[in-house]
């Protein structure tokens, strides 16, 4: 796979077009701090051969200028030598600094480094020496594996204007350093160079700050329940309409159902606390407090809008992670917001509960706030021709090796928001043995299958392997029997161990040469295998092209891709051929992640749909400056912590599901041949033929808005809710004239 603006953004005109639409409207700019310019110099000259201009500047001189570790393009890099290597800085301003960072990536583009030794000097003055040396760190080897280390020198309380890193191997290996991150006492969480090359940008509040009645004032702090399809920011104020005494909530039977609630604090809030009574039911019917999730969100350092962009020049702290905490405390004048999830017990009674959520905090007694829910007599439905997958990659090579437990975690996160399948990313190999014979390792994705369908991840898996020559050219006649070999044996394999069927991708968005080229050559090996299946995340252009050999078309979902919903579906049922799209999971916009992943869905007419990614970070997955982080969900142990993207993109799906249900409903109500039963189904009829028209699939409907498909909803937060209300009641309607309720085995 690969860290990708995945909707086609990769043309410069779009990137350029995107990054002028990136920051959403209600942000302002931030006047840049005064940031001391950060020059790099070098006593010895990086002098690797071979490393020839494309990495280097005009003047031929290696350069560190900020861009995160781990891209060669940034690289210092000295000949295999015993010697000590310097890089000396300088910063425009002596500064207390808290710390200096020394970053370099082991193995990099198949050249392998060594650091024995990591020093670094503060400068004395002393013409020709390295100066006084303020601490060592021990490197690594060639033996460790690949991937950035990081080498964190504490730097004293006084300021600093020059200091020099010096590098050094006990055996002459090449050496290697990829950024050099200082970072001062007054900002020590954003280093120089990224805070010299992004610029905050502060969201703007939606209008004055509540008026406080008495209430508020005596316990400190506004109450309100916004949407949760609103994001909310430290500097958000509870609209008018919020502020209520009561929140409500429907779901059916083994449904998650998410609600939000907030506090705009007047003073310092300590340990405030949010917490759900137990809701009674009918006839005596519970559902347990413990039913109830309660998480605070946390904001990140998120790059806004499209992502993805090499261009992206602005960031903005943005609430995306919901951590395991319903306590928290909070500063006078921002505003704090939680999110409860509330999971219905697939035996729950239907019919109308009530409860309280209670809001405490040290200041005084707890306030309350209603919660009513209705638990719909529905089972929800799902065609089981329809997939719902994630990009997934349990074991990469860039991380520490992880347990089983938290693969499992992660299988079972995926199932309970939705999923029934995965694009999956895992090793496997094939070689020469004696004689003629190849010998095939398919041992770790035999094992991830195996997990995938023991979690119910059984849908048919797209495989990402990318068929390396062994011992021949690319495309040879003996390449392309080695393919065909390969297949076949992991075919008969797989299929003795009754494990999903897999869908062949041997090469992603193959828009264009060498990669178009070589996804021809290997999509017509693989079919020389009967009944192989293949996939290919494609472009209209390129479903055409690769058409003989595809038998899934997954389109990007871009106007640069020539998506065109209802064009694209007619083509590939004209070829024999699924309709699926795939889009990006993990941009912080939740609405438009509900939209997409339901009534856009279905509108569609596609069959699948997938997201990139599950989590795939680069850096630091809780900052996005140093590179994108695509992550709908978080590790935290062998658990998981979710994101609130995560949590829309499963009520895009519900929402799916319930029309679902609703269109099959009808069908039912038809059959009978019942007078009432047919009224009632001609209603439901035009409800969805309402629906389908209130949803825009058109992309360039949206241009003509002036919206950005991927960041702007064309429906406010409440239309989500109030469509599938309407449809719900819809659907017990109908269920009242056939009798018997809706019921499905493959409801989650």
């Amino acid at each position: 796979m690969k860290s990708k603006t995945v909707d086609g953004a990769l043309q410069i005109v779009l990137v350029l077009l995107l990054c002028a639409m990136a920051a959403p409207r209600a942000l302002a700019q931030k006047p840049p701090p005064s940031i001391p310019a950060v020059t790099y110099s070098y006593p010895h000259a990086p002098d690797e051969p071979g490393w020839d201009g494309a990495f280097q500047d005009p003047k031929r001189a290696k350069l560190l200028d900020g861009v995160a570790g781990g891209n060669a393009r940034h690289s210092v890099i000295w000949a295999p030598t015993t010697d000590e290597r310097f890089i000396d800085v300088e910063l425009s301003d002596a500064v207390v600094l808290d710390r200096v960072v020394v970053q370099s990536y082991k193995h990099y583009a198949g050249r392998d480094f060594q650091l024995d030794h990591v020093r670094l000097y503060l400068a004395d003055g002393t013409e020709g020496q390295p100066g006084k040396l303020l601490g060592e760190q021990r490197g690594y080897q060639v033996a460790d594996a690949k991937g950035i280390r990081d080498f964190v020198f504490a730097m004293p309380p006084t300021p600093v204007q020059r200091f020099r890193i010096g590098v050094q191997n006990d055996e002459p290996v090449r050496l290697g350093v990829s950024e050099i991150a200082v970072y001062s006492k007054d900002a020590p969480d954003i280093s120089y160079a990224i805070a010299a090359k992004f610029e905050k940008m502060e969201h703007v509040p939606e209008g004055p700050p509540p008026r406080a009645t008495a209430e508020d004032r005596q316990a400190g702090y506004v109450l309100f329940a916004p949407n949760y399809l609103r994001r909310v920011f430290p500097n958000s104020v509870a609209l008018e309409h919020e502020r209520t005494e009561s929140v409500s909530v429907e779901a059916s039977p083994g449904e998650y159902e998410p609600l939000s609630v907030a506090v705009c604090a007047l003073d310092d809030l300590a340990q405030c606390r949010v917490r759900v009574t137990e809701l009674a039911g009918p006839d005596g019917a519970r559902i347990g407090g413990d039913c109830v999730d309660v998480r605070t969100v946390r904001h990140l350092r998120q790059i806004p809008g499209q992502k993805g962009s090499q261009y992206a020049k602005q960031y903005m702290m943005v609430p995306e992670l919901l951590e395991p905490s319903a306590t928290a405390d909070v500063k006078a004048q921002t505003t704090k917001q939680w999110w409860l999830t509330v999971r219905v017990p697939r035996d729950a009674t239907p019919g109308e509960y009530a409860g309280e959520i209670l809001v405490d905090s040290a200041k005084g007694p707890p306030r309350r706030l209603g919660l009513r829910m209705s638990v719909l007599p529905v089972r929800l439905e799902l065609p089981e021709d329809h997939q719902f997958g994630i990009y997934w990659a349990a074991l990469r090579a860039d991380e520490d090796p992880v347990s089983e437990e938290r693969i499992l975690a992660e299988l079972r996160d995926m199932r309970e928001h939705g999923m029934n399948s995965v694009a999956l990313s895992a090793p496997a190999s094939m070689a020469r043995g004696d004689g003629a014979a190849y010998e095939f390792d398919l041992a770790t994705v035999s094992r991830m299958l195996e997990l995938l369908k023991q979690e119910g991840l059984s849908h048919p898996i797209p495989w990402s392997y990318g068929f390396a020559p062994v011992g021949t050219d690319f495309g040879s006649d003996e390449h392309l029997r080695q393919v065909k070999a390969f297949v076949e044996h992991a075919r008969r394999e797989f299929a003795a161990r009754s494990l999903p069927e897999i869908l062949w991708y041997p090469r992603d968005e193959a828009w264009s040469d060498p990669r178009k080229e070589e996804a021809r050559v290997l999509y017509e090996a693989i079919k020389q295998v009967p009944d192989a299946q293949t996939y290919g995340t494609v472009r209209r252009d390129t479903a055409e092209y690769l058409d003989p050999w595809l038998d899934v078309r997954c389109h990007t979902v871009s106007l640069s891709g020539g998506f065109d919903d209802r064009e694209l579906q007619a083509a590939s049922q004209a070829a024999g051929d699924r309709f699926w799209w795939y889009t990006n999971s993990c941009r912080e916009y939740p609405d438009v992640v509900r939209f997409k992943a339901g009534f856009f869905f279905w509108k569609t007419g596609a069959t699948g749909q997938f997201y990139w990614a599950y989590y795939y970070p680069k850096g630091d997955p809780y900052d996005d400056l140093d590179g994108i982080d695509w992550c709908v969900s978080y590790p935290a142990g062998d658990r998981r912590t979710p994101t609130i993207e995560g949590e829309a993109l499963r009520e895009g799906i519900d929402d799916f599901r319930y029309v679902c249900t609703l269109e099959r409903a009808v069908a039912k109500a038809r059959a009978t041949g019942a007078a009432d039963a047919a009224r009632v189904a001609e209603e439901a009829g035009r409800l969805l033929d309402e629906l389908r028209g209130d949803v825009v699939s058109d992309l360039e409907e949206y241009e003509r808005r002036e919206l950005n498909f991927h960041i702007d909803s064309i429906w406010p937060p409440e239309k989500y809710d109030d469509w599938r209300k309407r449809i719900a009641r819809m659907i017990v309607r109908l269920q009242s004239v056939t009798s018997t309720p809706t019921t499905s085995p493959t409801g989650r």
